[in-house]
């Protein structure tokens, strides 16, 4: 993941909100987002595969793994790494675990950091009366997880006359019945919609 090439979907989703007040809530854990918007600008709900925690945790702190991750990767003998190389917590000595969700998951200081950027933004913009439009994209989001973003959009959407709800997905569905007015669904290639979306944009500004 860290040498993997940012997605063309990424860059086409910032130019289409480039001129926008936006925050990125999300539930990927690839490092993606983090190279295309400001880290104040993103909630990593689900963790992130860039950083480690201790397994226990014993302590509040996650730290970046690429030199860990590059040191394995250069010394894999027929598929393996000795023990030695694998990281391990200067506080107690336990081995050290990607922070990504899972039931010894981090919610420290820089989860609860992310959450609150969030909410943060929501009570800017939902919550104290703004008049500025606000558009709820959900992009790709499955429902092994509904109650992070999909639930809470649909009910922001119905409570607030200001906001509008968008949803891009590969499967077929429909937007729900008490904000079927406020909303749109769209069924497709995420890539394909999102280059779409930025080249109609950009027609129009010409």
């Amino acid at each position: 993941m860290w040498d993997a090439p940012t997605g063309q979907p990424y860059y086409d989703l910032r130019d289409i909100v480039a001129e926008k007040e936006v925050f990125v809530l999300t539930t990927n854990i690839d490092m993606q987002f983090e190279r295309i918007f400001q880290k104040e600008r993103i909630c990593d709900y689900q963790g992130n595969s860039g950083y480690v925690q201790c397994s226990q945790p014993c302590h509040d702190q996650i730290y970046s793994n690429v030199k860990m991750i590059r040191r394995m990767n250069e010394n894999i003998r027929e598929l393996r790494v000795t023990s030695e190389l694998l990281p391990r917590c200067n506080e107690c000595g336990r081995i050290m675990v990607p922070w990504v969700r899972d039931d010894t998951f981090l919610e420290g200081k820089d989860w609860r950091e992310g959450v609150r950027r969030y909410e943060n933004f929501l009570k800017k913009y939902l919550m104290n009366g703004t008049d500025k439009n606000v558009v709820l994209l959900e992009l790709g989001v499955g429902e092994m997880t509904p109650s992070i973003i999909k639930l809470p959009f649909w009910e922001m959407t119905y409570k607030n006359e200001k906001v509008f709800y968008a949803c891009l997905n590969q499967k077929k569905s429909s937007v729900p019945e008490h904000i079927k007015d406020k909303g749109i669904y769209i069924a497709g290639d995420l890539a394909e919609t999102l280059r779409d979306l930025k080249e109609n944009i950009a027609g129009k500004e010409m």
